[in-house]
């Protein structure tokens, strides 16, 4: 059992796993859930009433976090990839967390991508702002010493670096084509930034993804070129 409940735990943490358990009524429970993000913060088995032993897990079907005893885990299934909809989800989940936290601890370590696809590596509080859109979270950064947001579906996880490697892998494949495309950066991004709400001083909170309505085929290639050089410069 403990064998299997290693492996799940280890499948959680990459990301969506199908897994069956056995209720408190004895009847089974096929279960869909993950801990992308957030694994690393369980550490070892925690009591629960009469020594047995409780995991907690994201379901992405209820929507919601559960739990079952780890004895009662019968079956580990495969990993999938998720969809949009419970990426979102799965994201809203943990900033609900990361908000916990931050209000039970403190100061908190986390991490989420920029708008230009790098990682930021932060330390915060919570902050009395609001994004009245719903898609930030804001918090007050303990590093930069004011207050900053960041895009609710671009969120890691809760942690420091070491905690969240192999969380994040995004990368774009190197392009040797020579042809020449619509320049990407003859759009105007500052007007396309305002119409969004967005000032162009604060691209930070901006992503990528949103520009895709503006762009055409040979742009989107040009953009994708432009971040690869960009990348192999770093």
């Amino acid at each position: 059992m403990e064998n299997l409940f290693d492996t799940l735990v280890a499948k959680l943490r990459k990301g969506i796993v199908s897994f069956v358990y056995k209720k408190k009524d004895g009847t089974e429970r096929y279960a869909c859930g993950t801990l992308y993000g957030i694994g690393h913060t369980i550490k070892g088995k925690s009591k629960h009433h009469q020594c047995n032993y409780t995991l907690a897990y994201y379901d992405v079907d209820c929507k919601g976090w559960r739990s079952f005893v780890i004895e009662n885990l019968v079956e580990v299934g495969e990993l999938r990839q998720e969809t949009m909809d419970e990426h979102h989800d799965i994201c809203l989940a943990l900033v609900v967390k990361l908000k916990e936290k931050m209000k039970k601890e403190g100061k908190t370590a986390f991490a989420y991508h920029k708008a230009d696809g790098t990682i930021r590596y932060a330390h915060g509080i919570l902050s009395d702002g609001i994004d009245v859109s719903g898609r930030y979270f804001v918090y007050f950064d303990t590093d930069k010493g004011e207050e900053r947001k960041f895009r609710i579906d671009a969120f890691i996880g809760i942690g420091e670096p070491k905690d969240l490697e192999g969380y994040c892998i995004s990368s774009f494949e190197k392009t040797t084509d020579n042809k020449a495309y619509n320049d990407f950066g003859t759009l105007d991004i500052k007007s396309i930034l305002a119409k969004r709400g967005v000032a162009i001083e604060d691209t930070e909170n901006f992503m990528v993804i949103d520009l895709l309505p503006e762009l055409n085929k040979a742009q989107l290639k040009d953009l994708i070129c432009k971040a690869t050089e960009r990348l192999a410069s770093l």
